[in-house]
């Protein structure tokens, strides 16, 4: 009786700090994130119990109903890559990162980050909806002059 009695202590020491790992992976990508959004930014982080996923949700630091549709919608692209790439860059066991960005408790955009596979980003109704689509890249096609250094 003993030994089963020692068995299911050891166990019980044992699985406790695979159960405390949870908090410790919300808290890192509560941490990272701020780091990124801002202090008190996030509302929520909950992670699967494998820690493969992430589920997070902030207040938009970027978002200013003066600057208008299309900036706001690059604005809060560009939030959501800085975040969801930090957090993946820094917690290696998450693969996929579930988001959504709100504003004073109203729901902006939603999207999703994994490894391998970029980040999406649709957008609520009153930015426009659908999905986000960045810009391309503008190249100067201006000819290549032929010169020294000195003359260019």
């Amino acid at each position: 009786m003993m030994i089963l009695v020692l068995g299911l202590v050891i166990t019980w020491i044992l699985a406790a700090p695979a159960a405390a790992m949870p908090p410790a992976l919300h808290e890192a990508a509560r941490t990272i994130a701020e780091n990124i959004l801002g202090p008190g930014q996030v509302r929520s982080v909950r992670a699967t119990d494998d820690g493969s996923q992430l589920l997070i949700r902030w207040e938009s630091p970027t978002y200013r109903p003066a600057n208008g549709v299309p900036a706001n919608r690059d604005l809060m692209y560009g939030e959501a890559v800085l975040a969801t790439n930090a957090l993946l860059g820094q917690l290696r066991q998450v693969a996929r990162i579930r988001f959504t960005i709100l504003q004073g408790g109203q729901m902006l955009a939603t999207g999703e980050s994994s490894r391998g596979h970029g980040l999406s980003l649709q957008f609520s109704s009153g930015l426009g909806g659908g999905m986000y689509t960045p810009p391309e890249p503008k190249v100067d096609r201006r000819p290549a002059t032929r010169g020294t250094a000195q003359e260019i």
